[in-house]
């Protein structure tokens, strides 16, 4: 066996704060171009990889004298009683009725509810400088924890994410926006390194990573700027869909006008057009689902990723519409020339996607992710022209532009009034709307209680008030509760996908012989190595035992399949617990090639958790690995 050097651990994996502050050589690696689904191209992955491959191959690496532990074979009793209660954390936001930010308020002028109930506020924080808060490890003063009941001071740092939603974006109302947070970012106001970049299509793209440079995400706004989105595809097959629904209008009257000629008496044209026209408007509705439906799997894998990430994260979603009930502007139409087609409504497909927004918010509110919806269509005209208006036979135009501009806005003011942002509506320009947003990342009072429920993993309702004083209060308004199994499980994903790194237990990563698998595969022990001193030991049977989950995801970089398994590690306390390292064997079966592999490891005793990744290449395309 061959050492392993510690410090040739920083071409595993970052420090726990991340690429800011790191020693030369160690920076966040880019996992590739695409953050689900699909891989990118060859040459865009290899120019994403920062972090240095390591190629594994001969002996195993380890540290000597480690206590080496195997996993068991049957699922381990359990030898501590651990009560599964996370703090929940709310950040609120206080502005007087002309919309100023209120300051200076203490613990003692909330009052928070869940479900109804009160509870006591555990800790408290007025939050004056996230934006420029670092965390430990960074350059500058490190930040500093909020205190029970105590006020002022810095907190965990802000994160941006700008999600660009290329379904329902289209190329023309983009334009403005991209020159405003280009502007914005210009400005230094908000730390470029602290900004992450996705683009939805069918796929999610994540074209900027958290530790980009400012150039970095210039280049990412270039090319989102250059895409056509399709945005612009939606708005032309409705408007296809109204000229048809048009037409048959007109077909029906010539169809009553004629049997009209034959019996002395006008037939009505409304019933023969409505069941003529419900076919076009389920097939809107159902075309319109799909698109919606990919957004929120997109937003919901984007939460997911920034579970692993401390603190608040505000994710400005940047579109053109997000409908909640799609196909209601169309059969607002019908009923527009066809009044008495009210009674026809029980024969609409139109359905509320309420179920999939409420399941998106919930999720967001548990990682702490705060939409901010930006419509960037602004104030443009009404979406029938006025050739377009006097071609339609019917007077309800004007109330037809208004049913299409609400329905567009549906969504995204739910996405925003969930999870405690704002939407966005009614704008041209946004540099004044972008600097309001980084002025409320900043400051806000931040509250955190221990739940009544005791982490039953159900859904819950938060109101927050001020006492005595008439203000606005906007704070996030419900959240679901997770076991530990699931926060780590997403934790984890972050680490994957966006080589989010947090390691308070100081783990470490060696790696072990490689044997062949078969089907392509490699058999690679890892040793996840832990120091004894960093976890608890309790009684146990006579003895004093750990009780550690390791959990491991494998991503193969050109076809993205992932792997994943789990231990739990029973591990009994060395003599010299201060000086040892307790070395996880754990074996997993990796195809040949590049993977990007990511470690989560928990104590159980402490639900202390720890992220590490980095990257493996074995097998063909190796080097000389075998």
């Amino acid at each position: 066996m061959t050492a392993l050097d510690p410090d040739s651990t920083r071409a595993w994996n970052c420090p726990p704060t991340g690429c800011a502050g790191a020693p030369a050589g160690c920076r966040r690696r880019r996992p590739g171009t695409r953050a689900e689904g699909k891989a990118g191209s060859a040459g865009s992955l290899r120019e994403s990889l920062l972090v240095s491959t390591v190629v594994i191959a001969g002996l195993a690496a380890a540290v000597p004298g480690a206590v080496v532990a195997q996993a068991q074979d049957a699922e381990p009793p359990s030898f501590s009683e651990v009560v599964d209660v996370q703090l929940v954390n709310v950040e609120v936001w206080v502005s007087d009725r002309r919309g100023r930010p209120v300051t200076g308020l203490g613990p003692d002028d909330f009052e928070v509810r869940e479900d109804g109930e009160q509870v006591t506020i555990d800790f408290f924080n007025e939050v004056t400088d996230a934006v420029s808060a670092r965390r430990a490890g960074e350059p500058g003063e490190p930040a500093a924890a909020a205190e029970p009941a105590s006020t002022g001071g810095p907190a965990e740092p802000a994160h941006l994410v700008l999600y660009f939603d290329e379904l329902h974006l289209g190329p023309a109302s983009r334009k403005q926006a991209i020159e405003d947070l280009r502007a914005f970012l210009d400005q230094e106001t908000f730390p470029a390194e602290r900004v992450l970049i996705f683009r939805q299509d069918r796929d999610l793209v994540t074209e900027a990573y958290f530790g980009s440079s400012r150039e970095d995400l210039d280049a990412a706004l270039e090319r989102i700027a250059a895409s056509p989105g399709m945005g612009g595809q939606s708005q032309q097959a409705k408007r296809l869909a109204i000229r048809r629904l048009n037409q048959l209008w007109q077909d029906a009257r010539t169809l009553a006008s004629a049997g009209s000629s034959r019996r002395n008496s006008a037939p009505a044209p409304c019933g023969t057009f409505v069941r003529q026209a419900m076919p076009e408007v389920e097939n809107a509705a159902n075309i319109g689902r799909d698109r919606i439906g990919a957004t929120l799997d997109h937003l919901t894998t984007t939460v997911r990723f920034l579970a692993a990430l401390p603190g608040v994260k505000t994710l400005l979603y940047i579109s053109d519409s997000l409908e909640r009930t799609p196909g209601s502007d169309l059969r607002d139409f019908i009923t527009g020339l066809c009044p008495a087609g009210d009674r026809f409504r029980s024969m609409s497909p139109v359905a509320e996607l309420s179920t999939g927004f409420h399941e998106l918010t919930r999720h967001a509110n548990a990682n702490r992710v705060t939409v901010y919806s930006l419509q960037t269509s602004g104030l443009r005209p009404a979406f029938l022209s006025a050739a377009e208006q006097s071609s339609i036979d019917f007077q309800g135009a004007n109330p037809f532009n208004s049913s299409v501009r609400e329905a567009e806005r549906g969504g995204m003011a739910v996405l925003a009034d969930e999870t405690g942002g704002r939407a966005i509506f009614n704008r041209n320009q946004f540099g004044d709307e972008l600097e309001q947003i980084a002025s409320e990342m900043a400051s806000y009072y931040s509250l955190a209680y221990r739940p009544p429920h005791g982490g039953d993993r159900g859904e819950h309702q938060i109101r927050v008030r001020v006492r005595g004083r008439n203000v606005q209060v906007r704070h996030r308004r419900g959240y679901r509760d997770k076991s530990s199994d699931q926060r780590m499980s997403e934790q984890l994903d972050g680490a994957l996908y966006l080589g989010l790194v947090e390691n308070p237990l100081g783990v470490r990563l060696g790696a072990g012989r490689v044997r062949a698998a078969g089907g392509g595969k490699r058999r690679l022990p890892l040793h996840v190595m832990v120091p004894a001193a960093q976890v608890a030991f309790l009684p146990f049977e006579g003895k004093e035992m750990a009780q550690i989950r390791v959990e491991v995801a494998s991503r193969h970089a050109a076809t993205s399949k992932v792997v994943r398994d789990e231990k739990t590690f029973l591990v009994e306390v060395p003599p010299d617990r201060e000086t040892r390292l307790l070395d996880l064997v754990f074996n997993i079966d990796i195809p040949d090639g590049l993977n990007l592999v990511a470690v989560g490891v928990r104590d159980d005793a402490t639900r202390e958790t720890a992220f590490v990744s980095t990257t493996l290449a074995v097998g063909e395309g190796a080097g000389n690995a075998r």
